[in-house]
């Protein structure tokens, strides 16, 4: 279970609570739970003079604070997604070839940029699928399949919403034609929790089976599903996130199946939500 933060705001100085010292910042997330650390590596996208930018690792950011915090603390970009990553793997592989740079996120291309949180159960045979944008795949993390899959739609002219569900109608597709393969899986997926960016608009999808997994709480506070996204916004800011990082801001939930849009609009932040 990977935990995710965007931020878009007009100011960019206000992004050092929610990653680094709110009561549940991103970074706080990252080991307040022995039981479910975040040990797998970290990343964040951002842009600088127009053109997206990664700094990422394979280590643990709760083993690199400073590394982390002197890049939290120079950055100067009205948008942000940040990852902390505990691991899936769906392919059965040794733990030493999940664990890299590559495989950390976000994912980019151009000016496009992509983090997620859940696992999709059949990463080969949805990679089969991408027909030449399968070149592109750099490493073994089954999020950057459908890293790919929202690409490969928008540059097919579709909009990210569209995108999003022919990568659920395939997902299903996929599912019912080779489930029997796979005996100990019982879904096509867990979670397609996902922030996004074009260097204009903060995108944030919530999406999972809120019976079966509702029950596992938030790390920090444990007042919300673990799988179900949140917000808050205001004329300056947006920040999207898996959980809340404070108690005094008034976090309000992205409900599974819902899309959160953010862009600036005569110099205000505008959020509207769409069902997909």
């Amino acid at each position: 279970m990977c935990r995710l933060l965007g931020i878009l705001s007009l100011n960019p100085s206000v992004v050092g609570g929610y990653l680094l010292s709110d009561p549940c910042s991103l970074y706080v997330q990252s080991r307040v739970n022995p039981a479910r650390l975040q040990s797998d590596g970290w990343g964040l996208g951002f842009y600088e003079s127009g053109m997206l930018r990664l700094v990422k690792s394979e280590r643990p950011v709760y083993e690199e604070f400073e590394f982390f915090k002197s890049v939290v603390e120079s950055l100067r970009s009205n948008i942000i997604v940040a990852h902390i990553r505990r691991a899936s793997n769906p392919r059965g592989l040794p733990r030493s070839m999940l664990i890299s740079v590559e495989n950390s996120q976000p994912f980019g291309y151009g000016n496009y940029v992509f983090a997620h949180n859940g696992v999709i159960m059949l990463p080969d045979e949805m990679a089969s699928l991408l027909g030449d944008w399968r070149n592109k795949i750099r490493g073994l993390n089954d999020s950057e399949v459908y890293f790919w899959h929202i690409i490969k739609g928008i540059f097919e002219g579709k909009s990210l919403k569209e995108a999003l569900i022919e990568f659920q109608e395939t997902l299903h597709k996929v599912w019912l034609e080779n489930h029997r393969k796979y005996l100990d899986r019982d879904r096509p997926y867990i979670g397609l929790n996902m922030i996004f960016s074009d260097g204009n608009k903060l995108y944030a999808y919530c999406k999972y089976d809120e019976e079966r997994d509702g029950r596992t709480k938030s790390l920090c506070y444990g007042d919300q599903p673990a799988m179900q996204m949140v917000y808050v916004t205001s004329a300056n800011k947006l920040i999207v996130a898996s959980e809340k990082t404070n108690a005094e801001e008034t976090w309000l939930p992205i409900r599974s199946g819902q899309l959160l849009v953010g862009e600036v609009v005569g110099g205000r932040v505008k959020v509207s939500m769409e069902e997909v």
